[in-house]
């Protein structure tokens, strides 16, 4: 299962960001061919919804190699507009129109890296990268939708829209995400069509559908971490206790223990 081979990481650094274009750019400019290469010249697929004001970025690593394999992007509530907005592909009579927008948000640029010469391919890409199996895309895939629903009800974000394939949209389906269709059919590398995705619905169907994944929300704290959180810890750890401490004594605020424990609890 995923938390077994694979880690979710909210990439909230700069640095972490980075990552998750790189990723982008290889699976959407070289793998896929969805974006002009030249466009991005230093090997970072982006665009002007990645301002960290309101997009949540998600990278995943391969525990035992520490390799970055995947990516996948939240707008948040806060932002301009989605990207479904910028498509207009949205109808007026979809059943959940008048949704408050503080409870919206949009799942955008899922990407798994498959090439298994990725650093041939694309070199802009270093050895902390490597890809995914064949058989393993649908454990990645699953604590994808794990990290975004429980990031969602974290940020109290009841419905995502996402623009998926027929058969994609059949696949999710099946797994127990249950999706509203929100707008038409668009041509965007592809025919895709715009579905709304019930969150607290979703996560309770999926852990209905089956025990083992019932078994991964249950281990809601493998959710996801945030990368800053990850580097504070390993600093601390290596600070030196200072010497006015000991047994019976208060402990400054600066060497308050983190908690490293995250949140409570192919689309465009």
């Amino acid at each position: 299962m995923f938390d077994y081979t694979y880690e979710a990481i909210l990439a909230d650094t700069e640095a972490t960001r980075a990552i998750h274009r790189k990723i982008r750019y290889h699976v959407y400019c070289v793998e896929r061919r969805f974006e002009n290469p030249d466009d991005f010249p230093f090997g970072e697929e982006h665009d002007h919804w990645d301002d960290e004001c309101y997009t949540a970025h998600f990278i995943v690593r391969h525990r035992r190699s520490d390799q970055w394999v995947a990516a996948m992007r939240i707008i948040l509530p806060n932002a301009p507009c989605f990207p479904l907005e910028a498509l207009q592909c949205l109808t007026l009579t979809h059943p959940n129109r008048h949704l408050p927008r503080r409870g919206l948000g949009e799942i955008s640029r899922v990407c798994i890296i498959r090439s298994r010469t990725a650093h041939i391919l694309n070199p802009y890409l270093g050895w902390n990268f490597s890809h995914v199996s064949k058989d393993g895309e649908s454990e990645v895939f699953l604590g994808l939708i794990r990290a975004f629903i429980l990031y969602g009800l974290h940020r109290e974000i009841r419905h995502y829209y996402i623009l998926v394939t027929a058969a994609l949209a059949r696949l999710s389906r099946r797994l127990g995400m249950v999706l509203h269709q929100a707008g038409v059919p668009v041509e965007h590398r592809g025919w895709r069509t715009p579905y709304l995705l019930d969150v607290q619905a979703s996560r309770t169907a999926l852990c209905r559908r089956s025990m083992a994944i019932r078994g991964m929300f249950d281990r809601n704290t493998l959710a996801y971490r945030p990368f800053s959180l990850l580097e504070k810890t390993m600093d601390e750890i290596s600070l030196p206790m200072p010497p006015h401490l000991f047994p019976g004594s208060s402990t400054p605020e600066a060497f308050q223990p983190v908690n490293t424990t995250p949140y409570s609890l192919h689309p465009t």
